[in-house]
């Protein structure tokens, strides 16, 4: 009979997931996710087989908790120019928070690893599909409002929002002054106002 288990495995994903946001995979050691999750290296390698297994556990937790929460008005079928301009407005705000310094753990990911996913799932370029799909979608939802022009390229505009979030989020990771990420957010928010039918 095996012995029971003195650890929640949620618990322990949930902490992995801390700990690789704010040091990144190269940067988190073995020791390091000792000391945080609260639990010897033999239970870690026990319940994951490995660090990429953990990382990628941590991951997958993060795209579907925090990322779902964060995009869920965006991507609400009846969503379009006040939610993309919410959302920017929420990752200014962040800047005043504790996402300072830790940024977006899928982002963060990109700029360490670039187009070299270890695992293999694809993380990283699902997510930023997934970025330029909502933001595709709340534009096209604005445009059958007839809230934006009809000449615009809403795929290019899409583009050039999921490149403005991913910029922002560097600038969180960075501890970037919050009147620099404001300002950015700004200016973003009147390219968007630019592209009204009433303006």
């Amino acid at each position: 009979m095996g012995r029971k288990k003195s650890y929640n495995r949620d618990t322990l994903v949930a902490k992995a997931m801390d700990v690789f946001r704010v040091h990144g995979f190269a940067g988190t050691s073995t020791e390091m996710l000792v000391e945080h999750l609260g639990v010897n290296r033999y239970s870690i390698y026990a319940e994951f087989g490995s660090k990429q297994a953990l990382f990628d556990t941590a991951l997958g937790r993060y795209e579907q908790e925090v990322i779902d929460q964060s995009f869920s008005p965006l991507e609400s079928p009846d969503a379009g120019l006040a939610e993309i301009q919410r959302l920017l407005e929420f990752y200014a705000a962040a800047a005043h928070g504790s996402v300072s310094g830790k940024g977006c753990l899928l982002c963060n990911t990109a700029v360490e690893f670039g187009a070299n996913d270890p695992s293999g799932a694809g993380f990283v370029q699902r997510y930023f599909a997934r970025l330029t799909t909502a933001f595709s979608a709340a534009l096209h939802t604005a445009c059958q409002d007839r809230c934006l022009r009809g000449d615009l390229k809403l795929g290019e505009e899409a583009h050039f929002l999921t490149a403005s979030v991913l910029g922002i989020f560097v600038m969180l990771r960075a501890r970037a002054a919050p009147e620099m990420v404001e300002s950015a957010v700004k200016v973003v928010n009147r390219h968007l106002d630019g592209l009204r039918l009433d303006t």
